[in-house]
């Protein structure tokens, strides 16, 4: 049987612009054993940046497809954690998948051939790849919690109306454009203009949204959304105005879990004065006992 394989390397930790360095360090001994063992080398599927315990890598399902239409019959990766790190899901890959499609799975740093059936660890390496993503993800959860209470942002994007500091990526800085459009909003309401009037006065002013404003920033297209009630009582509702920091909002339920669940308000962290305010709490107040119509 002539043997084509696939090259597969993960690493969760992203390096920028470039590759990271763990990937060509896998490269180079993927490539390395199929010279050594005379198999062809068909292609190369590399997820730089991607969690063990997310199976919705771009790379990995090429492969997958790759398998399904029969481009290759070999995959090759450094160890059976970089296939993932959950157990249920790596397990039936290596147990279910690969064997109904005939697939040979070579996994060098564990010295594991299917072909030669020579591993019965293998589940249990499965379990403990698993149990090594639950210890990271918990030390990360524990460090993020430690940083959220001692008030600095950890938000991969600054809220509208402020930037992330050059010199401190955890501590909020005012964008004076952004904030001019967000003082903008809380005086009108003062003024007793209703969120549907003050939308429409953005929209015909070509105010851009926070989203837009955002990718404007980054030099990404825009798509020109409008202004609505919702995002007006949004910016109105949000102590983040008054310089306090709110976070904890939401929580992922598991380390298998995509879904994102809303906590209760009395588990949010709030700490106060973590940044410079853009409105007063007289006029944040003002506007919250006003009806937001």
């Amino acid at each position: 049987m002539i043997y084509k394989a696939g090259l597969y390397m993960r690493l969760s930790k992203d390096d920028g612009q470039r590759e990271s360095s763990g990937i060509e360090s896998q490269r180079f001994l993927l490539r390395d054993f199929a010279k050594r063992e005379n198999i062809e080398i068909i292609d190369e599927y590399v997820d730089d940046g991607y969690s063990g315990t997310r199976y919705d890598r771009p790379a990995f399902e090429r492969m997958l497809s790759d398998i399904e239409n029969k481009k290759i019959n070999t995959v090759i990766v450094k160890d059976l954690s970089r296939l993932g790190r959950n157990y249920i899901v790596t397990g039936e890959l290596t147990e279910i998948y690969f064997p109904e499609h005939f697939v040979r799975l070579i996994s060098i740093n564990d010295g594991y051939d299917s072909n030669l059936g020579n591993d019965d660890m293998a589940p249990f390496r499965h379990v403990v790849n698993e149990m090594y993503a639950r210890d990271i993800s918990r030390k990360i959860r524990s460090a993020l919690y430690a940083k959220m209470k001692e008030g600095q942002y950890i938000g991969s994007f600054a809220p509208y109306g402020y930037k992330k500091s050059k010199k401190n990526k955890n501590v909020l800085v005012i964008d004076t454009v952004a904030a001019e459009v967000v003082k903008k909003i809380f005086q009108m309401k003062a003024d007793g203009y209703t969120t549907k009037e003050i939308a429409k006065k953005l929209n015909d002013e070509k105010t851009l949204v926070p989203l837009d404003y955002r990718n404007a920033l980054l030099g990404k297209e825009i798509s020109r959304l409008s202004w609505t009630q919702s995002g007006v009582c949004k910016i109105l509702r949000n102590q983040i105005y008054l310089g306090h920091t709110l976070q904890g909002k939401s929580i992922k339920p598991s380390i298998k879990s995509n879904k994102v669940c809303s906590r209760e308000r009395t588990r949010w962290i709030i700490v106060e004065n973590t940044h410079e305010a853009i409105v007063s709490q007289e006029l944040f107040d003002l506007v919250n006992h006003m009806k937001n119509k």
